[in-house]
């Protein structure tokens, strides 16, 4: 393979790490055999790389797939989209960074609030008191047994926003995704 595609697959490949390793070397896989079609088509290794457009667009549009494919919420899917979003321009520089991280601190506010509201009625049944764990809003402090009702009623609405704004955020990565694809199909 020429030393132009060569360095393009390397830069494609860059972009796509935080992917697993397999589903990166099955991507790179699909781009090589596609260029050697190309090439055997009698296109030069400029051309080529005109028709895949920029490296950067083309790892884009992949992680967006591999991102919509499974759009369940993980720490490597966060570390996906935080990838895809460096290279995904103005919508990924400030919308996405908001939606993936607030997201994932919802999810983990809607875990830990029951928890600190069992815990902090359990230390009250136990004489103790916890004043690190408050339930606190504005000039009123709310007894634990309170506490522990409010906490069991805002730890799955917390929860819940927290996947709406990964489901948005998962959403948000398809669109620009299917942008990439559909610049790369006009191209070609």
């Amino acid at each position: 393979m020429d030393k132009v595609l060569s360095s393009y697959l390397d830069q494609v490949d860059r972009r796509l790490r935080p992917l697993p390793a397999a589903e990166r070397a099955d991507i790179v896989q699909e781009i090589r055999s596609e260029m050697l079609e190309l090439e055997a088509g009698g296109l030069t290794p400029e051309q080529i790389c005109g028709r895949l457009g920029e490296p950067k667009g083309l790892a884009a549009a992949y992680l967006g797939d591999a991102i919509a494919k499974n759009p369940g919420f993980s720490w490597s899917r966060l570390g996906a989209v935080a990838a895809f979003y460096s290279i995904s321009g103005a919508v990924g520089m400030f919308v996405l960074p908001s939606t993936s991280v607030l997201a994932a601190g919802l999810m983990f506010s809607g875990i830990i609030s029951p928890l600190a509201g069992i815990l902090k009625y359990a230390a009250a049944l136990a004489g103790f008191d916890l004043p690190f764990i408050m339930f606190q809003f504005g000039a009123y402090t709310a007894s634990p047994a309170m506490a522990l009702l409010l906490s069991l009623i805002a730890g799955p609405l917390l929860f819940c926003a927290g996947r709406g704004l990964w489901r948005l955020t998962v959403r948000l990565v398809q669109k620009i995704g299917q942008h990439y694809r559909d610049l790369q199909t006009r191209a070609l």
